[in-house]
């Protein structure tokens, strides 16, 4: 785990809301942190592949997104992707006085940041 971008994943994960995050690479490694039992492991794997098809499909057909946000009934999941091919996944409360979401959205800026 000596990539910065895992470093800087881990200390995001703590943000206030998160409920589980991770990095999927244009190779298809994954990089999960999750602090809610109820996102095991091979759930969220299989989340951020769907998550990477899905960026594909729409640029596929001519409909690029960066910045995806799909809603669930406990929790939302916000989801970018970066040139460089790098896609950001993450799990959020519902409860918007749970979710910190200047931090969130710092969040997200670092990210898109970091890939230019």
């Amino acid at each position: 785990m000596n990539d910065p971008l895992h470093q800087w994943l881990a200390e995001r994960a703590q943000t206030p809301g998160v409920q589980a995050c991770g990095l999927r690479y244009p190779d298809h490694t994954t990089v999960t942190h999750s602090t809610a039992p109820n996102f095991p492991p091979d759930a969220l794997e299989n989340a951020w592949r769907c998550v990477a098809d899905t960026f594909q499909v729409l640029k596929h057909h001519r409909l690029p997104a960066v910045h995806l946000r799909w809603v669930f009934e406990h929790a939302l999941l916000y989801c970018l992707t970066r040139p460089d091919g790098v896609c950001l996944t993450v799990f959020t409360s519902r409860k918007a006085q749970e979710v910190d979401a200047a931090a969130l959205q710092a969040m997200f800026t670092e990210f898109q940041d970091a890939g230019r």
